[in-house]
């Protein structure tokens, strides 16, 4: 049966008062619930309907037509009436409602407003009552059924406080007809006033606030300003109003200036008159004592100490009261709860396909606030993607997002996205009749920073030059200056945590915080905008970013031995956590013209860049910085940083480059003389890798590493011993002398794991496999290789992890497994983009070549083969020998079965193909 899609009309339905049959009969409970559950399906699905869910005893079911639903309610309301129910007699109520709704990729409805409107139409009833809605109704108008009829219950305003609804009610022949009135927000007390737009998403918030007001006395909703704390409260206390005897009652405090009027506030929302010679803190205590309400304090923030001492003095005076709050700081009195109110829910970036970003709150949210000013607004292939950065770079805040989508009436998706660096002039125009602090996006966070004391807004201020994040050492360190002392630091933080404007970190894993972390903090990036702009207009950025760049020079400093050694893995994670943060301190030593730090900066994290292939970002920095006038006494900085500049282009694959730096870098060495043997030996292996008249000839090039091998060990350097070891092998490798460098790998292998360093241990055992391979050692090679890339991905050693993948991808071919073949060459260049590398494309396109050959589709594997020897070409290292005899081969084959003609052509144009072009029709392939 295909699922309704479009235009769906709901069937929703539930047993009224299960939770009391459960637990009176405990016995009977569960078959008596299996005869419903049977019933129920059994209707549904004779009526052509979809069960898409049953939660307990709730089921929801979806219809092509009106008709269908009305039917199947029918048929389930006279079987349940006419079953035999013995002691659990069953009643069930029923929602009818047609809305939009599609059907995602995981098979969900994405529809929240019409399946949000019927959950809500059919709680309003009673156990044996169907209602429909006046949009269903007017569909049944013609095709009501069986003696069949509505019967008109008015207008009622549901719980989710938008307009009123149209109500109807079937009337079924033989079942009862008469049913007390509805349980909508007309017939309970309250004050909660009609809400204009539509409430979007938060079920699981509403869910544990509604379980934390029923156990607890006192609820605060904490949260910046802007993330809905307002909006979330009145709708958990419609939702829950059922609970309240006398009543759910709202008190705006915002528009309040002066902390005595508070008891006044609530005293008049009420409906107490005023007494003369009698405190109204008195009258709310004696008319309250005998009440069951739910009190509903909005906007406590800039009058905390007020509402704190009236919910104290009101809770201890009124056993049955219970009071949900809403501040940007909780109340601070014994019983609170706290209930920290999060961004709305956001898609992946990466990743924005139209059809998936409906089930976030954050996308819905801006989709229906946009429709709202521009009715044919809808999300598409072009623009999903914006909608997708608006979303994420506003941190998922729905007033940002009101705001920013009812920009659509006069600029693009695109365009919206594009201004958002400059949002707090972009993000104006809020409704005129909201207070002055809720019309802007700038104006919402001033009323939070204007309630902070001066030190709490030094902090905030200071605490923006951090970027993704930061450690209680790191703001004490940055931060501090003779206003502010870096023992506050830790006090002021809490502070700013308890108003909502600093938020800490909720993952607190062994993955994220492995041994030797710390705790970090953040702030939204739409309140670090704000407080930088704070920064600038205090005269304190040069400043903060100076303190901020010695900070994360200094750990850079701390970290570099350490990531060679048997603590690498925990720095790894430690600067992982920090790379945004070093990408900001980079950019300051650029313009702040702190080149001898930046210097420092970037080659002190060399081994980190390499690990993690974080490779264009240093490489750019170190051009501008290298660029920039030193002191003619800093050569050592100087080489170093030809160094690592000319060790990151090399890996980018720019060797002509590479080779300039590492020239320049043997050069600056040789001034230096005997102390600094380590950093010459360096330099001289990179020149070697680099010079194509050495790198081309592997006998040449290893004697060259031999003679730098004396010098690291003369230097007594562990690393750089096993560093040289491995290129020794890799030269032997590719001169044809397995056994040689089968022995070079082993020694290198000891002396790393003696070093400690496991992932370049990992890098040996790697090598080793390709060793087995050239042997034809296939299964130990697999194993290696499987174990190796295991690991790699565990650490993320993204550097290296596409040798492994293409080595699978090797053994795959050799074995006639051509589609575990196409899926690892595939994994390998999807991750090489990734990372914007091309190291093993000419090895993916000369596997995709050979697995075609052997499927017989020859033309394809000639425009591969042509692409291959591009890429083979324009590198300097050549092909392992195993794969140069298998394009020997491959030609060869390629020219018999087309003709010399035919393949010269195919290959020509595989030749011609952009790099672009030939990994996008490599990844065809693997299709095929």
């Amino acid at each position: 049966m295909t699922l309704p899609s479009g235009t769906v009309t709901f069937l929703f339905t539930d047993i009224e008062g299960s939770t009391k049959l459960a637990r009176e009969h405990r016995e009977v409970w569960e078959a008596s619930r299996a005869r419903h559950h049977r019933i129920l399906r059994e209707a549904i699905e004779a009526n052509q309907g979809y069960v898409f869910q049953v939660i307990g005893d709730a089921f929801c079911a979806a219809f092509h037509t009106a008709e269908d639903a009305l039917r199947a309610a029918v048929k389930s309301q006279i079987d349940v009436h006419a079953e035999t129910w013995g002691d659990t007699p069953i009643e069930v109520r029923m929602g009818i409602h047609t809305g939009r709704a599609e059907i995602q990729e995981d098979g969900e409805y994405q529809g929240y407003l019409a399946m949000s409107r019927v959950q809500r139409l059919m709680s309003a009833g009673h156990g044996g009552q169907v209602l429909i809605s006046a949009v269903t109704q007017e569909l049944l108008l013609e095709d009501l059924f069986e003696d069949v009829s509505l019967r008109d219950l008015g207008e009622h305003r549901l719980k989710d406080l938008i307009r009123p609804e149209h109500i109807y009610h079937a009337v079924i022949p033989g079942l009862p007809v008469d049913f007390p009135p509805l349980k909508t927000l007309d017939f309970y007390r309250h004050n909660l006033p009609i809400q204009l737009t539509s409430f979007i998403g938060r079920e699981k918030e509403m869910e544990e606030i509604k379980q934390s007001i029923l156990t607890h006395r006192l609820v605060t909703l904490t949260g910046v300003g802007g993330t809905g704390k307002t909006r979330l409260a009145l709708q958990v206390a419609a939702d829950a109003i059922e609970n309240f005897q006398d009543g759910v009652w709202l008190v705006e405090l915002a528009p309040l200036s002066k902390p005595g009027l508070v008891p006044q506030a609530v005293a008049t929302t009420l409906g107490l008159r005023e007494q003369a010679e009698r405190a109204f803190l008195d009258m709310l205590k004696d008319y309250l004592s005998r009440k069951n309400l739910l009190l509903v304090l909005d906007n406590c923030e800039h009058l905390i100490e007020e509402c704190a001492q009236l919910a104290d003095v009101l809770l201890h005076a009124a056993p049955n009261l219970k009071i949900l709050a809403t501040s940007r700081e909780a109340l601070g009195i014994a019983g609170e709860s706290t209930y920290p109110v999060r961004s709305l829910s956001l898609p992946d970036t990466r990743h924005p396909l139209p059809e998936n970003l409906g089930q976030y709150d954050a996308v819905r949210l801006f989709i229906d606030r946009a429709v709202a000013v521009q009715p044919d607004f809808q999300i598409t292939n072009q623009n999903a993607p914006a909608v997708a950065q608006v979303c994420v770079r506003l941190d998922g805040i729905p007033l940002a997002i009101e705001l920013a989508a009812a920009r659509v009436k006069g600029l693009s998706a695109e365009q919206i996205a594009s201004r958002l660096d400059d949002r707090f002039r972009l993000l104006t125009g809020g409704s005129r009749t909201a207070l002055p602090r809720q019309r802007t996006l700038q104006a919402t966070i001033d009323w939070s920073y204007k309630l902070l004391a001066e030190e709490e807004r030094a902090l905030l201020r200071r605490l923006s030059v951090f970027v993704g994040g930061w450690t209680l050492e790191a703001a004490e360190q940055v931060c501090a200056g003779e206003d502010l002392g870096s023992h506050q630091v830790l006090e002021l933080l809490l502070l700013l945590i308890d108003k909502s404007l600093i938020v800490p970190e909720t993952d607190v894993s062994e993955a994220r915080y492995p041994a030797g972390g710390s705790f970090r903090y953040h702030m939204l990036e739409t309140v670090r905008q704000y407080a930088q702009e704070r920064l600038d207009e205090a005269g304190e950025s040069n400043h903060a970013r100076d303190q901020h760049l010695a900070y994360f020079h200094a750990l850079a400093e701390q970290a570099r031995p350490h990531l060679r050694s048997a603590q690498q893995l925990v720095w790894l994670h430690r600067l992982d956590a920090e790379l945004d943060n070093i990408h900001a301190a980079l950019g300051w030593a650029q313009d702040g013209g702190a080149v001898e730090m930046g210097l420092h900066l970037a080659t002190d994290l060399q081994t980190f860049w390499v690990y993690r292939a974080y490779l264009r970002e240093p490489s750019f920095a170190l051009e501008n910085l290298l660029a920039k006038p030193l002191p003619a006494d800093q050569i050592q900085v100087l080489a170093k940083g030809h160094f690592v500049a000319g060790l990151l282009e090399f890996f980018l694959g720019n060797h002509d480059k590479a080779y300039a730096h590492a020239q320049e870098s043997k050069r600056l060495y040789s001034q230096l003389g005997s102390t600094s043997m380590v950093g010459s030996a360096e330099a001289r292996n990179l020149l070697i890798a680099t010079d194509l008249n050495v790198a081309n000839d592997p006998i040449q090039a290893r004697k060259r590493f031999e003679e730098n091998l004396k010098l690291f060990q003369e230097a007594g350097d562990p690393w750089g011993i096993a560093h040289t070891l491995y290129a020794i092998g890799l030269e032997l490798r590719r001169s044809g002398d397995l056994t040689g460098s089968r022995i070079a790998y082993e020694q290198s292998l000891a002396t790393f794991r003696a070093c400690g360093d496991h992932i370049r241990s990992a890098q040996q055992n790697a090598a080793l496999a390709i060793i087995a391979f050239n042997e034809g050692r296939y299964a130990e090679a697999r194993t290696r290789l499987e174990e190796v890339l295991s690991f790699y991905r565990q650490v993320r050693f993204n550097l290296e992890i596409d040798i492994p993948l293409w080595m699978l991808g090797a053994i795959a071919i050799r074995e006639a497994d051509y589609a575990r073949a196409k899926e690892r060459y595939s994994e390998c260049l999807l991750f090489d983009q990734q990372i914007g590398m091309n190291t093993q494309l000419a090895e993916c396109l000369l596997g995709f070549a050979g697995i075609a050959n052997a499927e017989k589709r020859f033309e394809h594997a000639a425009l591969l083969a042509g692409a291959a020897q591009v890429e083979v070409k324009a590198r300097q290292n050549s092909l392992e020998n195993f794969d140069q005899v298998e394009l020997q081969r491959l030609t060869l084959v390629l020219r018999e079965e087309l003709g010399e003609a035919r393949f010269e052509e195919l290959a020509g144009e595989g030749r011609s193909m952009t790099r672009e072009q030939a990994i996008a029709f490599a990844l065809e392939e693997s299709n095929e």
